[in-house]
Formats: structure tokens, sequence, C-alpha cells
């Protein structure tokens, strides 16, 4: 019988054939080794299979392959039914690790035996791994507010227990807001823990998934998870009274991808609406840097 990795490293992927050898070099250059990879090809008609078959017949990758493309959730899902680690970690196929990555990982879980959920810090990259952004993430001292005010744990960095990915999947009818959907749930059920240290690499590229997204299908995205919350008595009961902060946190996303298109005027309006519903968000430091973006008509260039 086989022995059971530490670490499960899901890496979904569609077209990413150009882009997915560079992801995969950060894994296998960790410094801590006890870990599987399990690829989930959903449905690439690139020449992702042709790249990834050395990895596989080495032994070093889990090739699962959709025969159709069905989105993220559903590949994410597929990769939770593959994996066999005592801990799961996402990482999409255009971003990377750095190197002590699962070293980190695997001292924290060994220190926090109770902690299920937990995560390291990320930051945006170029191609040539320059850094364009450090992200601001919120206090974990209210884990209910950290997480409405938006999805600061997004799909890079995070670290579940097997209990945890055994039990909650993806909703396949969302897109771009699948990940949000699936921290609220798994939130509302586990206090989640920090590594306070970067270690992932978010690389902006022209083939990013958020440069194609629409304004309009985001905020129809966001509208069906916030009536999926109030509409279940378990979640309704953990987040009936962020519900408004909740709406506000999509806003703020939805005008910071806005303002990454220079459409600042719109951005501003979607900015005003959150502040509307969230005078306390309105005070964070992305919304400062949102709104100074709108109003100055900042072109940040990613």
């Amino acid at each position: 019988m086989s022995r059971t990795p530490f670490f499960s490293v899901v890496i979904p992927t569609y077209n990413r054939g150009g882009l997915i050898v560079k992801t995969l070099a950060s894994v296998f250059s960790q410094t801590y080794r006890d870990f599987e990879v399990v690829v989930v090809d959903d449905g690439s008609t690139d020449d992702t299979e042709r790249v990834l078959e050395p990895y596989v017949r080495r032994g070093e990758v889990r090739y699962v392959r959709h025969d159709r493309n069905c989105e993220r959730a559903r590949a994410r899902n597929t990769g939770m039914e593959a994996a066999a680690g005592d801990y799961l970690t996402f990482l999409d196929s255009d971003d990377v690790m750095y190197p002590t990555n699962l070293a980190d990982a695997a001292l924290y879980a060994e220190a926090h035996p109770s902690v299920r959920l937990f995560h390291n810090l990320y930051e945006l990259v170029d191609e040539h791994g320059r850094v364009l952004c450090r992200y601001d993430f919120p206090s974990l001292a209210d884990p209910i507010r950290a997480i409405t005010g938006g999805n600061f744990l997004s799909s890079v960095g995070v670290f579940i227990s097997r209990e945890i990915y055994a039990r909650y999947r993806f909703d396949p009818e969302l897109t771009s807001s699948e990940d949000w959907d699936f921290w609220l749930r798994v939130v509302a059920d586990h206090r989640p823990g920090r590594i306070d240290k970067v270690n992932n690499g978010v690389v902006q590229h022209g083939g990013r998934s958020t440069n194609s997204l629409e304004l309009d299908s985001l905020l129809e995205r966001f509208a069906y998870l916030h009536d999926k919350i109030a509409s279940d008595p378990h979640l309704k009961s953990v987040y009936g009274t962020s519900l408004k902060r909740l709406e506000a946190g999509a806003l703020l996303y939805t005008g910071t991808v806005a303002n990454l298109r220079c459409r600042h005027g719109e951005a501003l309006k979607l900015l005003l609406r959150a502040a509307s519903l969230d005078l306390r968000l309105a005070a964070s430091v992305s919304f400062v840097k949102a709104f100074g973006i709108a109003v100055l008509r900042l072109d940040k260039g990613y």
C-alpha cells in the first residue's frame, strides 16, 4: 500500500501549456518533499497534455483529464476527489510557489494541530518575477468580518485538511467567484490561521482570467452568491448581520476590476455604493487605494 503524502498540490489547468511548466518547476523546487501533484486538465485544446506527458511518465504528476471544459469549480472538485494528502493546497497553472512554501506550511501544521484551515501571503508579480503589487490582508481577529470584506484567501496559498476537502465542494454554477463562495462556507465552520510570510506569486500576464471578466457578469455572480448565503439557514445564522458588508466587498472587487480596465467612472460609482453599505470597509487600505486610482484615473498597467 502506498504511503499517504503530507500535501496534495492540486493544479487545475486549461490551455496553459506555455505556462504550466514554470508553475510545476516552482513546486518541484520546494525544500520540503513530502507531496504529490495532481493536475486536472479541464479539457485543454492546446498542447497541455503533450507538455505534461514526461512528468506523468516519470511519476511526478498524477494527470486527470476532463473530456470537455467544465470551468474551474468542477476542475478543483475533481482534484479534491483525486487527492490523498493530509493537507491540500490549490495552485493555478500560471502561478508559482516560493521555495519554502510547503516547508513553512508543514511547520505551521505541526505547531497548530487543531487548525484545519490556514494560509500564507501572496503577491502580484510579472512574468520575470518582479513584484507589481503587495496585497493588504485583513486581520484574522474577526474571521467573519475578514472574509465578508473580500476574498483574501483567493485560490493560492491556502491549506486545508482532509476533513475539509472531503466535505466541501465548489459550486459549479459560479465562475470567477467560486472560490469566495467556497471559503465563505468553510470559514463559517473553521477559523482560519495564517503564516505571515509571502510564499506565493500570482503571475500577471495577458491571458490571466481576471483580464477577461465582464463587470455586469461579475455583479450577477455576486448577487447569486449573496442570495445563496441569505437563503441557507446555517450560513445566514453566521453571516446574517454581515450581508451588507458582503455586498460591499463584492462591489469593491468589481470596482477594482473596473480600474484595471481603466473604466474609472464606473469604478467610482461601484466604490461609492460599497461605501454606502459599509463605511468601515471604506476605511480599509484596499478601498482607499482603489478609490484613489478611480479619482486620479491612474493606469496601473496590470
